[in-house]
């Protein structure tokens, strides 16, 4: 089962593949709060946004009771386009806007995440000699480097569901 470097901690799945999972913060705690930064495509739908003229997007979540940090998806580095296709940014924590809602500004998150099957990603990045000369992938960062991510918010205090909150594909 595959879990992403940057979620192994909080990553809980709850399918038999692993491909969807709830966050639980290290410390026990289901509920965050969310940063993001993105352009929103429906009143709720995050959507890639720009920033210093590249693709960004990213979504952090942040323990209600402890206050750790954690980054859920970085368009520069999980997605397939932002990372290998050098389409995307990081953008800086203070570029990051608190996501609250009429209702809600804790919630709990699911997310599904698709990779390449690893005959597809041997064949397609650990067998390009040019992507290998730059990045030295190894079998490893197949987990890492994702093909869709969807991210679900629940809201804490009205237990509305923001379904589509991110749903990107990422190649």
């Amino acid at each position: 089962m595959l879990i992403p470097k940057n979620l192994v901690d909080i990553f809980l799945p709850i399918d038999d593949d692993g491909y969807e999972g709830e966050i639980i913060c290290k410390c026990g705690c289901k509920s965050f709060g969310i940063r993001y930064f993105g352009d929103f495509f429906d009143k709720n739908q995050l959507t890639i946004g720009e920033y210093e003229e590249l693709s960004a997007q990213a979504v952090k979540a942040i323990c209600r009771d402890c206050q750790k940090e954690y980054l859920l998806y970085d368009f520069a580095t999980n997605g397939y386009d932002g990372l290998i296709c050098e389409e995307g940014i990081t953008v800086p924590n203070e570029k990051l806007t608190e996501f609250t809602t009429e209702t809600d500004n804790s919630f709990y998150i699911k997310m599904f995440i698709e990779y390449d099957d690893e005959e597809q990603f041997s064949e397609e990045i650990l067998g390009d000699e040019e992507l290998q000369s730059k990045f030295h992938f190894t079998l490893d960062d197949r987990a890492s480097i994702w093909t869709w991510v969807t991210i679900e918010l629940r809201g804490v205090q009205s237990g509305t569901v923001y379904e589509d909150f991110v749903n990107e594909e990422l190649s």
